[in-house]
């Protein structure tokens, strides 16, 4: 896999895993406090041999649950969410747009030991779609990612924790971007 395939799909990653504090089993509690977000951000990176600017929007709807008994420190997430991202040649001024609209879904986590769960995780919808600067179809990915992984919850009543380790990916539908070259779009 290319390099700038990994980007993309580290992007993807990062973005769950990060989403990752939490999503329920039967009898979990919802806490009061999900509900509607949004955020502009901002990054770059060189892994192309020449820098990449990029810049987003995200916003969606976040509901949280936590586990009882065994699960209390467990927190689940259920995040319908969308996102465009601009990514810019700094040398160039060639640019691409990414764009994807989800759901994310944790649907279990198995009690592993101590404060370790194995999470298992669905994300659903258009993963992600590439435009050109002209707005020209590039890539459309869509379908469904599942993954396990490892997660330390700390052991709190506060979500979030520390990811340990990816157990398993796997992806069903048309995923063409795990396979697109970012640096020759942009270059």
């Amino acid at each position: 896999m290319a390099r700038s395939s990994s980007r993309v799909i580290r992007a993807t990653l990062v973005a769950s895993v990060l989403a990752i504090a939490v999503a329920g089993p039967v009898g979990a509690t919802i806490l009061p406090d999900g509900g509607h977000y949004a955020a502009d951000y901002e990054f770059s990176f060189d892994d192309c041999g020449f820098w990449i600017d990029g810049s987003g929007h995200v916003e969606g709807v976040a509901h949280l649950r936590v586990g009882k008994g065994d699960q209390a420190s467990a927190f689940f997430l259920h995040d319908k969410y969308a996102f465009t991202e601009t990514w810019t040649n700094r040398d160039t001024g060639t640019w691409l747009t990414i764009s994807g609209s989800r759901l994310f879904q944790e649907t279990r986590a198995i009690h592993v030991g101590g404060t370790l769960f194995a999470f298992r995780s669905v994300e659903a919808g258009a993963v992600f779609t590439v435009r050109d600067q002209d707005g020209n179809l590039i890539v459309r990915d869509r379908g469904v990612i599942r993954r396990e992984l490892i997660f330390d919850t700390q052991g709190d009543e506060v979500p979030g924790g520390e990811f340990v380790e990816l157990v398993s990916f796997d992806i069903g539908g048309p995923h063409l971007g795990l396979e697109f070259d970012v640096c020759a779009a942009l270059s």
